[in-house]
């Protein structure tokens, strides 16, 4: 009797264990991934990123409603590496987080730089790229170093961190913050603002587009700091798997002729 019940007890462990080795089996998601932006994104075949489509030489929109810059080259390897087609939507520096907080990117590829008070509020990858912040002036300017900028209007994109260095340490400069890039330089152009505060690299895009309309004030750069990727928070594999493929790219041939078409140098080993 008691070998009867002991094979019976045997029979519906075996049972139970092969019912579980068909949830985890190639057709069904393994424990632990079901929710996760990976999964979702490995089986929908489709990433949809948020980029830049005004802000060279990161993120540009072309006449031809392409996208390309040195974030486009990151987050088309990114769907390459998972197998997926890829979808862009146009971000700003105010609403990069947004976008990810209410679920309408996937992952958020536009010089979000690595900020402790973002990293609050989404989860920052591993760095794939780094920078400085440095202002922009008209040739012949007056304004010849950052002492130079107290009682000037300068501009600044809202969200920014250059927004946060004109709050922080130059409170004496006149702030004025725009949505978007292009309207900050417009804004350059036609005389409304004496100065533009931006990162390095797309200073040097604006630069590379103008000519010698504009000059970069001869000074350190401002904040030298890290650029990461932005994932909504609590999802672990899906930064798991980010980090990982930034590890990758970031020493790969890809990630350092991109680095050298948009930015002029090789990947710095800070971020390899």
């Amino acid at each position: 009797m008691k070998l009867t019940r002991i094979l019976a007890g045997v029979a519906v462990a075996a049972t139970a264990a092969l019912a579980l080795s068909a949830c985890t089996s190639s057709g069904s998601p393994a424990a632990g991934t079901q929710g996760s932006t990976l999964t979702t994104v490995l089986e929908k075949k489709t990433l949809v990123v948020g980029v830049f489509a005004d802000a060279p030489p990161y993120g540009v929109m072309k006449s031809s409603g392409e996208y390309e810059g040195f974030d486009i080259d990151a987050a088309q390897a990114l769907a390459d590496s998972l197998g997926a087609k890829i979808e862009y939507v146009s971000t700003t520096n105010a609403n990069r987080i947004p976008l990810l907080e209410t679920g309408k990117v996937d992952i958020v590829i536009a010089a979000l730089t690595n900020l402790d008070e973002r990293a609050q509020k989404v989860a920052m990858s591993r760095p794939y790229a780094a920078e400085g912040q440095v202002v922009l002036v008209p040739a012949g300017s007056d304004i010849t170093s950052y002492d130079d900028l107290a009682g000037r209007t300068v501009a600044a994109t809202r969200g920014s961190v250059p927004a946060t260095i004109l709050e922080n340490r130059f409170p004496e400069a006149n702030a004025s913050l725009f949505e978007a890039v292009a309207d900050s330089i417009q804004a350059l152009r036609s005389n409304k603002v004496d100065a533009l505060m931006e990162s390095n690299s797309v200073a040097q895009g604006i630069l590379a587009d103008s000519g010698e309309e504009f000059v970069i004030v001869d000074a350190p750069q401002l904040s030298p700091s890290v650029v990461s990727m932005g994932l909504k928070q609590g999802d672990q594999l899906w930064l798991n798997y980010v980090n990982n493929f930034i590890l990758n790219y970031n020493i790969s041939d890809a990630a350092n002729d991109s680095y050298n078409t948009w930015l002029g140098t090789d990947v710095p080993e800070l971020i390899k």
